[in-house]
């Protein structure tokens, strides 16, 4: 109890000294700096207000508007609080690109304030890079025009409007080309000199704002953890088949835990003035909310299959991957299990369940065909004990030579256990000439022999379950006979000895009493 008691109590010290920080007792001395300001505010309303005495009647309406302003700040500066907010609010339109912008603007403030040399940089690269094309340019149109003034005659109105044209344009630009360049080779030399490497930068990012986010990530993880806490010990009385309303309880600790740790994470900026920080917070929480209202019809399913309302049930069997597995629990993470499958426990995303449909499973319907250490025979004459079976990979043991199969294609191959009990069946003919002992003297003596024959082939004669011969048909070249025995699941390992001797044994007996196997006759009739 004492232990229950312990974490609530603590958050409550917590949430006591925060509002304390937060709450302003009235100051007992002023700052030397509140001080100064408070001065300062007041010889600025006495020069207004002198000034405002001789003014003329459009200066009078800038100064009035420079005294207001000034009440207002001496008056929120005395009272410490938003006296402007209660006594005279704003009621300007609102407009909500100004609103953006004015929340956006610290971040594109510190982006810019970052990045602010790199661009210097590049804008001074860009313009050398102008200037290195068009010197060359410049230089070469001023030769050009020397050429042609000289070869212009002497005493000519072309030759000298051509030299004034040198003199006036070509130079003048020549010159100012050189001159910016140089300044602005200078320039980027002093700002490469200067500048600050990233490392810097984050570095200072990190000493001012460093503590903030320290602070902010405790303080979500601490109250996360502690709202998951309390909904355990809440809600720790529960039973395998919840109520809805319990359900809901779950929800709702969880969707409260998580608002209250983004409250909490937005608090410490705001209390800290980490106006940045608090900026970068509420424009993560706008697109959050955004792509939550977007993904609203997807959390409402998952809402629904958390509550156990929807097309997935608790308890019920569901197909994951081709293979059948019981939902144990529906929450955020959910979890699936194949009680026969080695590492059959599935931790599953809600959201991954959204679409499927789940189903009441059967009496005694089986959750795999078979288990570790059972003998199966497959479709591709595989016989062997299984020794690995997992959700990805059955392992099946064929004259000490593992064969391994994905899951799937385990059971695409309709595995038969053998460990549950099995049966071999043989069938074989006898000649016509014995037709008189057919059904009778032979079936009696050839099912003798086997139940006298057999135990040795089977570590213990209580394996044998049933060992039988009996009449099947008369064939065409024979009169067929089946013989069948029945053997439980101990003597699944020995089943290809088994039907090798089953052969043995019917072969034998025939041997012993005479009885002809025919072999497999064709006759010919001859037209007349």
């Amino acid at each position: 109890m004492l232990a229950a008691l312990r974490l609530p109590a603590l958050l409550c010290l917590i949430i006591g000294l925060a509002t304390s920080l937060v709450a302003q007792d009235p100051p007992t001395q002023l700052e030397p700096n509140t001080i100064e300001a408070l001065e300062n505010l007041a010889k600025g309303l006495v020069e207004k207000r002198q000034q405002l005495l001789t003014a003329t009647a459009e200066e009078k309406e800038a100064l009035e508007k420079e005294i207001s302003d000034l009440k207002w700040q001496f008056a929120e500066l005395t009272a410490r609080s938003d006296v402007k907010g209660f006594l005279a609010p704003d009621k300007g339109e609102f407009n909500l690109e100004k609103e953006a912008i004015g929340l956006i603007e610290p971040v594109i403030d510190a982006i810019k304030s970052v990045t602010a040399e790199s661009r210097q940089i590049s804008a001074i690269e860009s313009r050398l890079k102008e200037l290195e094309d068009w010197l060359p340019q410049a230089r070469t149109a001023q030769q050009t025009a020397e050429r042609t003034r000289n070869l212009l005659p002497q005493e000519s109105a072309a030759r000298a409007e051509a030299t004034t044209e040198i003199e006036q344009r070509w130079k003048p630009l020549i010159k100012r080309y050189e001159d910016e360049e140089r300044i602005l080779n200078a320039r980027l030399q002093t700002i490469k000199e200067s500048q600050k490497p990233f490392a810097d930068h984050a570095k200072e990012f990190f000493a001012q704002r460093g503590l903030t986010l320290l602070l902010s990530t405790a303080a979500f993880f601490a109250v996360l953890f502690t709202m998951r806490w309390l909904q355990n010990r809440m809600l720790a009385r529960r039973r395998r088949e919840r109520a809805v309303s319990l359900r809901i309880a779950e929800v709702v600790f969880s969707a409260l835990g998580l608002l209250l740790a983004i409250i909490a994470t937005m608090i410490v900026p705001w209390m800290r003035q980490d106006f940045l920080l608090l900026s970068i917070g509420i424009v993560f929480l706008i697109g959050a909310g955004w792509v939550l209202v977007k993904m609203a019809p997807q959390f409402f399913e998952q809402i629904r299959l958390i509550l156990n309302i929807g097309s997935v049930r608790e308890g019920e069997r569901i197909i994951m991957e081709g293979l059948p597995y019981r939902v144990d629990n529906l929450r955020f993470y959910s979890t699936l299990s194949n009680p026969c499958l080695q590492g059959g426990e599935l931790r599953v995303p809600i959201q991954e369940l959204i679409g499927r449909r789940s189903r009441v499973p059967g009496p005694g319907e089986p959750w795999f065909p078979s288990e570790v250490g059972d003998v199966v025979i497959l479709d591709d004459d595989i016989i062997g004990p299984v020794t690995v079976q997992t959700p990805e990979v059955v392992v099946v043991d064929d004259y000490l030579a593992p064969r391994s199969y994905t899951a799937a294609a385990y059971l695409d191959q309709n595995p038969r256990n053998l460990s549950d009990g099995f049966s071999i069946v043989a069938l074989f003919g006898i000649d016509y000439a014995h037709q008189t002992d057919a059904t009778t003297v032979i079936p009696e003596r050839l099912t003798q022999a086997l139940r006298a024959e057999l135990p040795q082939f089977v570590d213990d004669a209580a394996h044998i379950r049933e060992a039988e011969v009996e009449f099947e048909a008369a064939g065409a070249s024979s009169l067929d006979l089946e013989a069948r025995a029945v053997f439980t699941g101990d003597a699944a390992i020995h089943y290809r000895e088994l039907q090798r001797a089953l052969q043995h044994i019917l072969v034998d007996a025939c041997t012993k009493n005479g009885w002809n196997i025919p072999f497999p006759q064709l006759t010919v009739h001859r037209a007349n």
